[in-house]
């Protein structure tokens, strides 16, 4: 029966709408403390450095070091298994934010929610690496990364309207809720596919965890390819992180405000260009198997001046205009980037790879970038005043021009690593 259902024309593309709601989620309960950053530190009289550990390490480290043990884990044993189990104990710790009474009791929420989404994407990519074949798997896992988007626009939107309404407590308790629900769906409905199943039988499914890292290391591309990204994401996540109460400060406007305006503009522009950028990746990905590369090097290129216009203007709605070229060119990566990384992981080492390359980017770019947000902002304040969170994210933009080389660098090798992944 296994065989049978996971063969049936539409059953991928049932996985992939699961998968994908469980992205939304995902994205929406790690981004929903972006939005309710102002309420938050007020009622609980904390500081933006403080601020900055909540968003950043004290949610990163256990992500990112849980990534790899739960990636074996979905390797070894049933990816949908440990993908509801996961998804099922962060939505509960979501809850629990809304319970927190000080710094150290959100410190401890926010820790939970990493060691449940710790296995959530690279689970969710290996799932589309296994149903999607490479010509189809860029557009797939860009795909996931549109529901990424919808999820952080909801976040903005929902939540900052609920704040308004019922307080920033509310908006988590209403976060928890659809993960269960997802959680249970993932465990009756989605089966391991049946390659997956036979490797598992015959002892192949995976090798030993130091071999692995062993592999992953002499492919080169994959090495230049984490270093550009975790030196970027410093910039991005900080961005992420602090926008909304950078407009919160710079224009008076409270969370619900921002939250509904730029979602409205920023939402639908980062779909697009995720999508676009998947649809480009497999387009030149005919033509140059080093078109990924190529297509992370400008979006992170050319995200640099846009960023920086973004932020020095002084009126709101050409703010929001400069927005949608800044978000455009911002998500270019990402369909591109996954669908790189599955490439050259191989069959025996989806999850892992995957979990390896978002514990690299998410200890350096989502475990920094907002707390030296943070940090610069109490830094600059002397300085600059009032000003100090747009200075601060001025400094942090520039991460995105020093990745770009890295990438460069990776397209030397990318040839002879995939062909390695491929035997």
């Amino acid at each position: 029966m296994r065989s049978d259902l996971t063969q049936k024309p539409w059953y991928s593309s049932y996985v992939l709408l699961i998968v994908g709601l469980v992205s939304v989620m995902n994205y929406y309960d790690r981004f929903l403390l972006t939005i309710l950053v102002e309420p938050i530190k007020r009622d609980l009289h904390i500081t933006d450095a403080q601020v900055g550990l909540l968003a950043g390490i004290g949610f990163a480290l256990m992500y990112s070091l849980l990534g790899v043990p739960m990636a074996r884990l979905a390797d070894r044993h049933g990816r949908a298994r440990v993908l509801a189990a996961v998804v099922g104990f962060w939505s509960l710790m979501t809850a629990a934010s809304g319970m927190t009474v000080n710094f150290t009791t959100m410190l401890l929420a926010r820790a939970g929610v990493g060691v449940g989404e710790a296995g959530g994407l690279p689970t969710v990519h290996a799932l589309i690496a296994d149903y999607f074949s490479p010509k189809r798997r860029g557009f797939a896992l860009s795909l996931i990364g549109v529901c990424g988007a919808i999820g952080m626009t909801l976040a903005l939107a929902v939540g900052g309207l609920i704040n308004d309404w019922h307080g920033w407590r509310m908006a988590f308790y209403v976060a928890a809720a659809p993960g269960l629900i997802l959680a249970l769906l993932v465990i009756l409905t989605i089966k391991e596919p049946l390659a997956h199943v036979q490797a598992k039988a015959a002892n192949n499914a995976t090798l030993p965890l130091g071999a692995a890292f062993k592999t992953l290391w002499r492919r080169k591309a994959f090495v230049f390819l984490c270093a550009g990204m975790a030196v970027g994401a410093v910039g991005a996540y900080a961005h992420q992180t602090w926008i909304p109460a950078f407009l919160m400060r710079t224009y008076h406007m409270t969370a619900g405000q921002v939250g509904a305006q730029y979602s409205a503009v920023t939402g639908p522009t980062t779909i697009v260009a995720i999508l676009l950028g998947g649809l480009i990746n497999d387009w030149l990905l005919r033509r140059d198997k080093r078109a990924p590369l190529w297509i992370i090097a400008a979006s992170f290129g050319l995200g640099v001046p846009a960023s920086l216009a973004f932020l020095l203007v002084h009126d709101f709605h050409l703010a929001l205009g400069l927005s949608i070229l800044m978000t455009l060119a911002g998500g270019l990566w990402t369909g591109p980037a996954y669908a790189v990384v599955q490439s050259l992981a191989g069959p025996k080492l989806r999850a892992l790879t995957a979990a390896i390359f978002m514990m690299i980017v998410n200890i350096v770019g989502l475990g920094l970038g907002p707390v030296a947000g943070g940090v610069l902002s109490d830094l600059f304040a002397p300085h600059f005043g009032a000003a100090s969170l747009t200075a601060s994210l001025c400094a942090l933009t520039l991460c995105g021009a020093i990745a770009v080389p890295l990438f460069l660098l990776a397209t030397r090798s990318l040839d002879a690593d995939m062909r390695d992944a491929e035997s």
